[in-house]
């Protein structure tokens, strides 16, 4: 039995470690070059020069234009993440639901987008919302305004943007865990005299809650590493971290500064990962309890 045991971790052993070090070699060595070069030292000209100095990071804290591309990316993440979850909702709700021969068509239509790279996507928007786009025309024509509104460069035009490139993602997570809810538990709430959003509210959402989780917290850790998207709708009006710090490595030259806020990025992204799950872990444990109480009313 011992000897089948390690056979079979020596089976497994084999099939991760490929794997492993693939993912060693691709991910992990990168972000400890991008770690010992943030400790680097700039020189004007486009030169670094080698060190272990914290004066990157003093000077990314410190610096209000750094500060405020890292409030730009916080609250447009938040505020992606709302929107995208406020419209997938419903969406995800009718699919999971749904017993027609169309809803295949549908789902597909949701992953759709996906096959499309996201610089056509954004392409797109910019024709939606420039001074000669769509939603002007509309406004003109209704009389709302008398000329074109600036709504490239702008915050809530990159909210919306990423919130477009993130929705298939919120749909098929919150779509797969309301497929296993029962049925009967809706109608059973109904037959108590429940609305169908206070059955929504007390029985579909505490039980999709991890659906709800993962979705949420992978179009937050995706919205906050947004590259094309804020580069395209935002310009330079509206920056965010991973354009900004593509533009030090890049445009500057500043190899140690842009190291420094690829760092600050990723743990800026766990931490907010982590501190969400701690909240979200500690809200459900408490309302697990009352995933079963009345419903009348």
């Amino acid at each position: 039995m011992s000897q089948n045991r390690k056979r079979s971790r020596f089976e497994i052993g084999t099939l991760i470690a490929p794997t492993t070090i693939l993912i060693t070699i691709m991910f992990l060595l990168p972000l400890i070059y991008f770690l010992r070069v943030s400790f680097n030292q700039n020189i004007l000209g486009g030169f670094m020069e080698s060190a272990w100095t914290i004066e990157n990071y003093i000077g990314f804290f410190t610096d209000p234009y750094f500060l405020k591309i890292l409030w730009n990316t916080i609250y447009i993440s938040i505020a992606a993440t709302i929107l995208t979850f406020v419209m997938a909702f419903p969406v995800a709700y009718i699919l999971a639901r749904m017993t027609s021969k169309w809803k295949r068509v549908l789902i597909a239509l949701v992953v759709f987008p996906l096959l499309v790279g996201n610089i056509v996507r954004d392409i797109g928007w910019i024709a939606f919302f420039s001074e000669n786009g769509l939603v002007n025309r509309i406004l003109t024509q209704i009389g709302l305004t008398d000329g074109p509104v600036q709504f490239l460069e702008t915050p809530p035009a990159v909210i919306i943007a990423i919130a477009n490139v993130v929705l298939p993602y919120m749909i098929l997570s919150i779509q797969a865990v309301i497929e296993r809810i029962n049925p009967a538990l809706e109608e059973a709430a109904i037959d108590l005299g429940a609305s169908r959003w206070k059955v929504i509210r007390t029985v579909v959402i505490p039980i999709a809650t991890p659906g709800i989780l993962a979705g949420t917290l992978f179009v937050f850790i995706l919205s906050m590493n947004a590259y094309t998207t804020p580069l395209v709708i935002g310009g330079t009006k509206v920056q965010m971290m991973a354009p900004a710090l593509y533009a030090q490595i890049t445009e500057v030259s500043n190899w140690p500064m842009g190291s420094a806020m690829a760092i600050i990025l990723i743990i800026i992204t766990l931490l907010s990962s982590i501190l969400y799950l701690r909240v979200i872990e500690r809200t459900t444990s408490g309302s697990n309890n009352t995933t079963t109480t009345e419903v009348k009313g």
